[in-house]
């Protein structure tokens, strides 16, 4: 048995709300509708996702469960019907700080064996996070320390006790600083991406770490991971890009799968990532960023917000009026390519 992968930390965030919505997507763009109001009335969203397919845009927010209440009225304001509310959350975040797949594959693979079923997951160059029920996170931690480790803690119980306090700390900082433009540690892209959209039935997490293994074995990286709605209880709508490569590999791989689930692919796609010390405690990051595609006319492909990092995904012919568009409303000292 290999040893565990020692990854740098670990955190908890209790107490949120997980409100799901899908709308009919008449045209390209970025639906920044649905953020504006949110944050006009200093809503935090530390976690948001978007996960669209051909038809219909699909989101994942999350925030503190007082404010629910009142995101859920405003964006029926705007949709004309109920979004559906989850409450009873955890975001779970931990940092690889490396976009191997396969930690997501072990990932996958240890919640399969614990029966840990996901309400929603993000990921960023240096943090995945998953959003699930309050009342399995035990099950979930426990999972976690099979296949890795974590700096500063030794076993489990130390880990536990070691949160205990710290929820307060969280809270006393969210949304305690405001900028005119908010400032961004660096912007990196990579191009030449495939993005493939698949449905994933929950229950069989497991099997789906064994594929994402597969493409770290070739030696394929992530640049996006997210998830969405679909409609459907116990599935979801997951997002993902991976370098190009021949036509038909990666679905090859899902293939392998019993049965096997039904992809869509769109590419050349590029990916962007940034983050910046004060996104996940200040008000409408979100907001400005698709307010800004959206007035440059570009088209958003996926999205994944959380903790302090936002990865986005745009057409590849588009990458470049896309960090256009993302100067234009953040403070960015740097732009570096990734190869």
């Amino acid at each position: 048995m290999s040893p565990p992968e020692k990854l740098s930390g670990c955190k908890v965030l209790r107490n949120v709300t997980l409100i799901s919505l899908s709308c009919p997507r008449r045209t390209g763009g970025c639906p920044s509708r649905f953020f504006s109001p949110i944050a006009e009335n200093m809503i935090n969203l530390p976690y948001v996702t978007c996960v669209p397919d051909d038809h219909a845009w699909g989101f994942n927010m999350a925030m503190e469960a007082e404010d629910a209440g009142r995101a859920q009225g405003l964006l029926e304001e705007i949709l004309k019907n109920t979004p559906l509310l989850h409450p009873g959350n955890t975001i779970l975040s931990i940092f690889p700080h490396k976009r191997n797949p396969e930690i997501t594959g072990a990932l996958f693979e240890a919640f399969g064996q614990e029966d840990v079923q996901i309400n929603a997951l993000a990921s960023s160059p240096s943090t995945i996070s998953i959003v699930l029920d309050d009342k399995i996170l035990n099950r979930a931690s426990k999972a976690l320390f099979g296949p890795f480790s974590f700096s500063g803690y030794q076993s489990l119980a130390e880990w536990k006790q070691a949160q205990e306090g710290k929820e307060q700390l969280y809270k006393e900082v969210v949304a305690s600083f405001q900028e005119q433009r908010p400032k961004v540690y660096g912007l990196e892209y990579q191009d030449n991406q495939e993005l493939i959209r698949v449905e994933m039935d929950t229950r069989r997490i497991g099997e789906f770490g064994m594929a994402f293994k597969e493409f770290a074995r070739l030696g394929l990286n992530l640049s996006f991971l997210a998830t969405g709605p679909c409609g459907k209880k116990e599935s979801k709508k997951v997002g993902f890009c991976l370098p190009l490569i021949p036509e038909g590999s990666h679905e090859r791989l899902l293939g392998a799968l019993s049965p096997g689930p039904d992809t869509e692919n769109t590419a050349p796609v590029a990916t962007f990532a940034m983050n910046g010390p004060h996104f996940g405690d200040r008000y409408g990051i979100v907001s400005e960023l698709l307010g800004s595609l959206e007035k440059a006319r570009i088209d958003l492909l996926g999205l994944s917000c959380t903790i302090a990092s936002i990865t986005g995904v745009v057409p590849s012919a588009s990458i470049g009026a896309t960090i256009e568009a993302i100067k234009g409303c953040f403070d960015i000292p740097s732009v570096v390519e990734r190869a």
